[in-house]
């Protein structure tokens, strides 16, 4: 086993290899559709979207202001990620001590969780960014330089605007000198309350977007949250979420934060603090997905504050080194299957059970609708539609076509193209429509006087179809009419 001085080396050894990797990857693949809705957010820039606040939005648009294209849409995870890691070891090696400041690099760098971010620009990127660090300079503030207040209540502000779940680690951030006797005297400092003063001031914006828009957010979020969950989906996220966080993380994150609530008197004040932020994500989460069914990206606060519990663990037995060990290569393994599954296919997955099909399912739509247009020029004053966000965000991203893609949102919910484009502007108009099954849907019958089929289309891949589209052509939209 490495000892102390050769894991600086060991951390620097798997950073650079998987940066050079994480470039590689993000430089050869398209995008999925979530994020080219993402960089539709950037062309359309607003303080607030209707499903996520607009940090995402900004990040893409800083990154691809000399050009966009997959890589420079991309760009700001990397960026975001590879910057989380060094600040971590810089300001952990500051303020603890070089060791955990070691853990905590690695542990970040080395987890699938925080690849994906690094690789797939989506509002968890600079939610994990700003989140983990508002946790860190809050720590700082609270037990080490308390000059680092306000730079913890921007980070917390700049998380709430990238993602609404940073709430809960900022519940835990704001009740720790609460419930620790030795850090009431926080109560007493103005400078508490004045960087939560800050905090919502970075969030306002977002808030008047809201308000100016009935409150859109707010009602999308409510309704989205409270799809109907089982036992079965319950099981099923805590069991994925371990599959892809790994054992000593999980472990750390999930069990550590109960059993520290049983020793509450026998830990340390360090070690109470990063257990309320994490405890209070913890057992909303939990909680949550006993009546809900939860995406795993969504529980992913929870995991912001194991890290430090993960790094704050003593690891100078043998056996606590080969937990860590075990760790970080279980984690180095299935980012490299992954990636490895992508190229080669090496595992026989078929479907939505490959997760690296996402990367191909647009891909004969995108070069069949170019080639159906340009093969047919009366059909370029025709605007493309579908019924969901992802099939117009592709469009629009890749053809760039001269009448912007839109989602007509019928029987769905609304998106940023229900913001961009009045409905009632629409009526009377002829269209391309784009389906991703063969027959055009019965519900949209009535909404158009006829529909013919332009083309079917299909992507296969490792002997599998990823995907199926029928392209249309529909003519005198109805409009969403109560009658219909």
């Amino acid at each position: 086993m490495l000892n102390k001085n050769q894991l600086p080396i060991f951390l620097l050894l798997i950073s650079l290899t998987l940066l050079c990797l994480r470039i590689l990857f993000i430089s050869g693949t398209l995008l999925v559709d979530d994020e080219a809705y993402y960089a539709m957010y950037a062309r359309h820039m607003s303080w607030g979207y209707i499903d996520h606040g607009p940090v995402v939005a900004f990040i893409i648009g800083l990154f691809t202001f000399v050009g966009e294209n997959d890589f420079t849409v991309r760009l700001g995870s990397l960026f975001l990620m590879t910057s989380l890691s060094i600040l971590l070891y810089i300001y952990g090696k500051k303020f603890i001590n070089q060791h955990t400041a070691l853990i905590l690099s690695l542990s970040l760098t080395a987890n699938l969780l925080f690849h994906t971010n690094a690789i797939i620009i989506t509002p968890d990127s600079p939610l994990a960014f700003f989140t983990v660090l508002a946790i860190l300079f809050y720590y700082i503030a609270y037990f080490k330089d308390d000059r680092y207040i306000y730079v913890g209540g921007f980070m917390l502000g700049m998380a709430m605007l990238s993602k609404i779940s940073a709430l809960f680690p900022a519940i835990g951030i704001a009740i720790f000198p609460i419930l620790i006797k030795e850090k009431r005297y926080w109560l007493k400092n103005i400078h508490y309350y004045g960087s939560f003063i800050l905090a919502i001031l970075v969030f306002l914006p977002f808030i008047v977007w809201n308000i100016q828009n009935d409150l859109a957010f707010f009602r999308y979020q409510g309704a989205h949250i409270t799809r109907g969950g089982s036992i079965n989906h319950f099981a099923e996220l805590w069991l994925g979420l371990a599959l892809l966080i790994g054992p000593l993380f999980f472990y750390n994150s999930v069990i550590r934060p109960i059993t520290n609530l049983r020793n509450w008197f026998n830990i340390t004040s360090d070690m109470k603090y990063f257990t309320v932020v994490t405890i209070i994500p913890l057992g909303y989460f939990l909680f949550h997905s006993l009546f809900t069914r939860l995406e795993l990206n969504w529980v992913a606060p929870v995991f912001f504050g194991g890290i430090f519990i993960l790094g704050l663990q003593e690891y100078d037995s043998v056996k606590n080194k080969r937990r860590l060990y075990v760790q970080v290569f279980y984690s180095l393994f299935l980012i490299i299957l992954i990636t490895s599954q992508h190229y080669f296919t090496i595992l026989p997955l078929k479907g939505k059970s490959d997760p690296t099909n996402r990367y191909f399912m647009y891909q004969n739509l995108l070069n069949d609708t170019k080639e159906l247009i340009k093969n047919n020029p009366s059909l370029e004053k025709y605007r493309i539609v579908a019924n969901k966000f992802q099939i117009p965000s592709m469009i629009n991203f890749y053809l760039k076509p001269k009448l912007e893609a839109i989602c007509l949102s019928i029987g769905y919910h609304e998106t940023l193209y229900s913001f961009l484009y009045d409905n009632s502007e629409l009526e009377g108009k002829d269209f391309i429509y784009i389906h991703n099954k063969e027959k055009f849907p019965k519900k949209l019958i009535p909404y158009f006087d006829s529909y013919e089929l332009l083309k079917e289309i299909k992507m296969y891949r490792n002997e599998s179809r990823v995907s199926r589209h029928s392209i249309w052509l529909v003519k005198n939209y109805a409009g969403k009419t109560s009658d219909l």
